[in-house]
């Protein structure tokens, strides 16, 4: 067996939660996209206990309802599917449309003021909503690389800086931010004093690079979750560097499963 086959076939045994993934269409990439049955696969593959998941049309198309709507549709039933409703802050109808999620027993809500053109402080009436709900909110502040972005996207990048001031502004609730680089997130912990609330959480789809960075997440195992972006993302590269890692059996158990539980526990 390929040596990497055989630290995927390591990292199934995981009972990972995968906090990032998307239903429908990329648009930019025709060979991004996934339906249920693709999403129950990936799951599958990887022994995932859990796929916390919104619809990309929800982020493009005219409105957030209907996404929304295909992703409840999507998950119904299933064990593994873990709905998220997308929200735009921007727009004057998200507290009806915030207490509509809840009442339709979605997970958690996400935002993305880069797709959704709106600032991040502009959500901080909505951040208060969701812990009054009790639902987790999860920041999208990329899904791909700025590097290798299509000359159409419109798509803005958030600063650590106003995800600093947001975090350092919204109320002490469970909170994800996806899509950081190792540097970014550092960054936004200096923002902070280094005084991260333990109730923020980054995921690791764009913390790649050489192996050895994996092995800092012991730094600060409560702070980090798995998370793919399949199938904006190939999933393997973030699997691949936790078991090729030196982390701590009890360390990647926590990254890889642990806290995110706890994130849904604390909502």
């Amino acid at each position: 067996m390929h040596p990497s086959r055989a630290l995927l076939q390591e990292f199934s045994g995981w009972s990972a939660v995968d906090t990032s993934c998307h239903l429908g269409q990329w648009p930019y990439r025709l060979a991004a996209s996934a339906g249920p049955a693709e999403l129950r696969e990936h799951a599958r593959r990887h022994g995932l206990s859990e796929v916390w998941v919104s619809h990309l049309a929800a982020l493009f198309g005219f409105d957030t309802r209907s996404g929304n709507e295909a992703c409840l549709a999507a998950a119904a039933g299933d064990e593994v599917l873990r709905p998220f409703a997308v929200l735009d802050a921007s727009e004057p109808t998200w507290p009806a449309e915030l207490a509509w999620a809840e009442r339709a027993g979605f997970a958690g809500i996400r935002i993305a003021p880069g797709f959704h053109s709106h600032r991040l402080a502009d959500a901080l009436e909505l951040a208060a909503g969701c812990a009054s709900a009790g639902l987790v909110l999860q920041v999208l502040v990329r899904l791909d690389d700025a590097r290798s972005r299509h000359p159409l996207s419109c798509a803005r990048d958030l600063e650590p800086r106003e995800i600093a001031d947001f975090v350092r502004a919204a109320p002490v609730a469970p909170l994800l931010i996806s899509g950081l680089n190792w540097a970014e997130a550092g960054e936004v912990a200096r923002h902070l004093g280094d005084q991260v609330p333990e109730t923020v959480r980054f995921d690791l789809w764009h913390v790649n690079g050489p192996l050895g960075v994996a092995d800092l997440l012991a730094e600060h195992p409560s702070r980090w979750v798995f998370g793919s972006g399949f199938p904006v993302q190939l999933p393997e590269p973030t699997m691949l560097q936790l078991t090729a890692s030196r982390l701590a059996p009890d360390v990647l158990a926590a990254i890889t499963r642990r806290n995110a539980e706890q994130l849904l526990r604390d909502s």
